[in-house]
């Protein structure tokens, strides 16, 4: 494909992002898929899948985004969450993903190292962990819960703790309820893509 027409692609995908991410602040929780979705066609890349990204620039892995620093390791971690959760302003305490770029921790990190990494490691009642990286989640809102399939199956340990997972927040010192970690994850990445694609391309 002609670089001008990868070029408008990409400007296209920029536009879905922040067209879904405005509605999912508006208060519309399925945009999530969507987001899922358009990131999944930026970075998912296999034999019979070509991210954009890399189309665009072969080293796109090495483009830097905006991440929070490692946390917790081996053994003694109980659980490992890399998706930052806030409550919502309406009154009601209902958790939201973090939707901003104000925390101080943030710093540039590899596009490669970014999406692969581990956000939510539980340890099961057999004392096993159970770790999902970005990727995961993101790739099975898509491929599983509608994003670009529905599938009549769901992974047993994907339904178990990132869906119907009860895990109370607690922000500022006030309780919040559970949350679609998956979701909050594809919002929390849109976020981030967005930035990294203004700074990373000039011309969009």
């Amino acid at each position: 494909m002609p670089a001008t027409t990868l070029q408008e692609k990409l400007a296209q995908q920029l536009g879905f992002l922040k067209l879904s991410l405005q509605a999912y602040k508006d208060g519309n929780d399925d945009e999530a898929l969507r987001l899922a979705t358009t990131l999944r066609v930026l970075m998912h890349d296999t034999k019979s899948s070509h991210a954009l990204l890399k189309q665009i620039d072969p080293n796109y892995l090495n483009l830097t985004i905006l991440d929070r620093p490692e946390f917790g390791s081996g053994k003694k971690v109980l659980m490992l969450f890399g998706i930052g959760v806030s409550r919502s302003g309406d009154g009601t305490g209902k958790a939201r993903p973090d939707m901003t770029l104000n925390d101080p921790m943030l710093q540039p990190t590899p596009l490669g190292k970014w999406w692969n990494r581990l956000v939510l490691v539980f340890t099961d009642p057999n004392g096993q962990h159970v770790e999902f990286t970005r990727r995961d989640l993101v790739l099975t809102l898509v491929n599983k819960e509608g994003g670009a399939h529905v599938d009549p199956t769901i992974p047993v340990e994907y339904e178990k703790y990132v869906i119907d997972g009860a895990i109370p927040f607690i922000v500022n010192g006030v309780p919040t309820d559970s949350a679609h970690l998956a979701q909050f994850a594809a919002v929390e990445c849109s976020v981030r893509m967005i930035e990294c694609l203004e700074r990373s391309f000039s011309w969009l």
